[in-house]
């Protein structure tokens, strides 16, 4: 018995696209003896075979092929949105093709050409050498992505990190100054957390953790953002909501965390934890690092439990409302979060009163406006 049993250990797959049989042929017989050389005579067999198969590891075609042209079966590889096919070693059968032609197929993602008299050596190193690179290349993409997931995600917890945290709040603050609008932060700790590691353990204070952060991201909206930021911490981005909408959401997660069922030993544990709440129109904040910053002392200022704290409403400094967006709140009957925008609104509507009065005749007037904005 040989060493290598090709039913346990199947030759790699080559799959060779050219109308010549004659080319085929003698492709086949170059590469036969190390690979699994398959066949097809034109681009839409050897597309269609691509897509079938997926343990095909290089693709061999000619440029001039009836139904699908090599340069047409290229662009499909590389523009399917298929990672296994973006990162297949396609190499071209060149023949005489001038360097206009060869730039056009590297333009269109080819990674290597040999000619119709390539000899049978440099064909088996050109083949081991693309397989080889594509390898790597997908290893480098794999641990991308690993490392990317690490950098996004909590390890602890599966939310986000505080590393993805800064980013979302850095976005949802330049976006905020853009459009007028503003970004609020819950920095929430869990109570007493210490003496509760110390009781539970490592191992289970962290499925705590994990549990309580699914709670959490079960009652936020689909525009927020949690992530752990570490220890008992999780922070909440909330682009674009006002103190009393965030109120709102601060004692909803307050609520959820102290009915909580957390057990050991049949004891059912209490856990609760504080909420401190800071608003970039209202904290007159400019940047990510500030708004966490004006979050942590907000939470560390005082002593207690169970606590919902929040910035001083700075009635000065109310964010631009959309009308839109009041209409959306009168809507769901928040007429007392309107009506410190009503003289900005009501301004708002000039352009459209005074095309009123023109067309209509009528005489409305913002007068009584003059000394509310």
């Amino acid at each position: 018995m040989s060493l290598v049993d090709s039913e346990h250990f199947p030759l790699p797959r080559i799959l060779v696209v050219d109308d010549s049989r004659i080319v085929r042929a003698t492709i086949k017989k170059h590469l036969g003896i190390a690979y699994d050389v398959i066949e097809e005579a034109d681009g839409e067999a050897g597309w269609q075979r691509l897509l079938d198969d997926e343990s095909i590891q290089v693709l061999i075609s000619d440029l001039t092929m009836p139904e699908l042209d090599g340069l047409g079966l290229l662009a499909r590889v590389r523009s399917a949105g298929d990672g296994r096919l973006y990162f297949l070693p396609v190499i071209i059968i060149s023949g005489e093709e001038d360097d206009a032609t060869k730039q056009k197929c590297v333009e269109c993602g080819a990674t290597d050409f040999i000619t119709k008299s390539t000899d049978k050596t440099e064909m088996l190193a050109r083949v081991a050498a693309n397989i080889q690179l594509a390898a790597v290349q997908q290893e480098l993409v794999i641990a991308r992505t690993e490392k990317a997931q690490e950098i996004a995600r909590d390890s602890t917890t599966g939310v986000s990190s505080s590393n993805l945290l800064m980013l979302q709040m850095e976005q949802s603050m330049a976006y905020a100054l853009r459009h007028n609008s503003e970004v609020t932060l819950l920095l929430l700790e869990i109570d007493h957390y210490q003496p509760l590691k110390q009781k539970l353990g490592e191992r289970l204070a962290s499925q705590m953790l994990s549990l309580l952060a699914k709670l959490l991201a079960a009652k936020l909206r689909r525009e927020d953002t949690l992530a752990h930021v570490g220890g008992p911490q999780f922070a909440i981005v909330a682009p674009g909501t006002s103190l009393s909408e965030v109120r709102v959401m601060a004692d909803r997660l307050r609520q959820g965390v102290a009915a909580a069922r957390i057990n050991y030993r049949d004891e059912r544990l209490t856990v609760t934890a504080s909420v401190a709440v800071a608003n970039s129109w209202h904290d007159d904040t400019h940047s990510a690092p500030a708004l966490f910053n004006k979050a942590t002392t907000r939470l560390y200022g005082s002593i207690g439990s169970d606590r919902i704290l929040m910035p001083d409403e700075n009635v000065n400094r109310l964010p631009v409302l959309s009308l839109a967006d009041a209409l959306l709140m009168l809507h769901k009957g928040q007429q007392a979060e309107v009506a410190p925008h009503l003289p900005a609104l009501l301004t708002s509507l000039q352009p459209l009163l005074d095309l009123a009065n023109a067309e209509y005749g009528v005489d409305w007037s913002l007068g009584f406006l003059s000394d509310k904005v």
